[in-house]
């Protein structure tokens, strides 16, 4: 019988899931409902449905970080929520938003322009890492889960939706192309070694405050302890908090 009721609330998740998912996937093809996202940072309209991040700490503490003329990258921005709170309040401030995956890419965009803010966030339209280079990207059935690494796209019971080759770049030579950052949130997945591995360069330059949700649930790696060793071998300090890591330079 526990069997049977543990099949039957993953069947009905998964049902959930894909129902909302395709749901959002025509409202933004077709744009048709632009709701208010409300967040610590800012309010602004998005072709999401539910309300994201409303009340999120690591959000919210990055904002009270940085400045009004910060420079921030936001890797992994998926459909920009954070890149849209922080620039929405914030005319100076600089958003350079990395996502890798196509379609999500398309939302993001389709999100900067109803909020008119081209002129403040960057979409980059390709995965971070420790090389540049092109490689196999798992696209989920949970979209969020997405990444370069196949155990990360299937977590939570979920399947792969597609493999597609992507390009990745790594930090340092981002920053080659566009103002260096004052604060860096990272939100990868299990990917997080190889962003920091990636851009070394610029965390010994430029020394950016670093925001990252390390995700180690789920996952065969200890993906905490190496984010600690790279972090810890540039000077930084981490500060574990309530579901993401501040890390700060010396």
């Amino acid at each position: 019988m526990d069997r049977l009721l543990t099949w039957g609330r993953r069947r009905l998740r998964r049902l959930g899931y894909r129902s909302y998912y395709r749901l959002v996937a025509v409202n933004y093809a077709h744009r048709v409902l632009a709701t208010e996202n409300r967040t610590p940072a800012g309010r602004f309209d998005s072709y999401e449905l539910l309300n994201r991040h409303g009340s999120d700490p690591m959000l919210a503490a990055l904002d009270a970080h940085c400045g009004p003329e910060a420079v921030i990258y936001d890797l992994g921005a998926n459909v920009g929520i954070y890149a849209l709170a922080l620039a929405v309040d914030a005319p100076g401030r600089r958003l350079v938003a990395v996502e890798p995956t196509p379609r999500t890419c398309t939302h993001l965009r389709a999100n900067v322009d109803c909020n008119d803010l081209g002129d403040r966030i960057e979409v980059v339209a390709c995965g971070v890492g420790d090389a540049d280079e092109t490689r196999p990207f798992f696209v989920s059935m949970y979209p969020e889960l997405s990444g370069f690494d196949r155990e990360s796209a299937t977590r939570w019971e979920a399947d792969l939706a597609e493999s597609i080759a992507l390009p990745i770049r790594r930090v340092d030579s981002i920053v080659a192309d566009y103002p260096p950052p004052d604060a860096i949130k990272i939100d990868v997945e299990g990917a997080s070694p190889a962003v920091l591995r990636g851009a070394r360069e610029t965390l010994e330059t430029h020394r950016p405050t670093l925001f990252i949700e390390v995700h180690e649930a789920g996952l065969s790696t200890d993906t905490g302890r190496e984010v600690r060793a790279i972090l810890s071998a540039a000077g930084y300090a981490v500060d574990e908090r309530d579901g993401y890591w501040r890390c700060d330079p010396p």
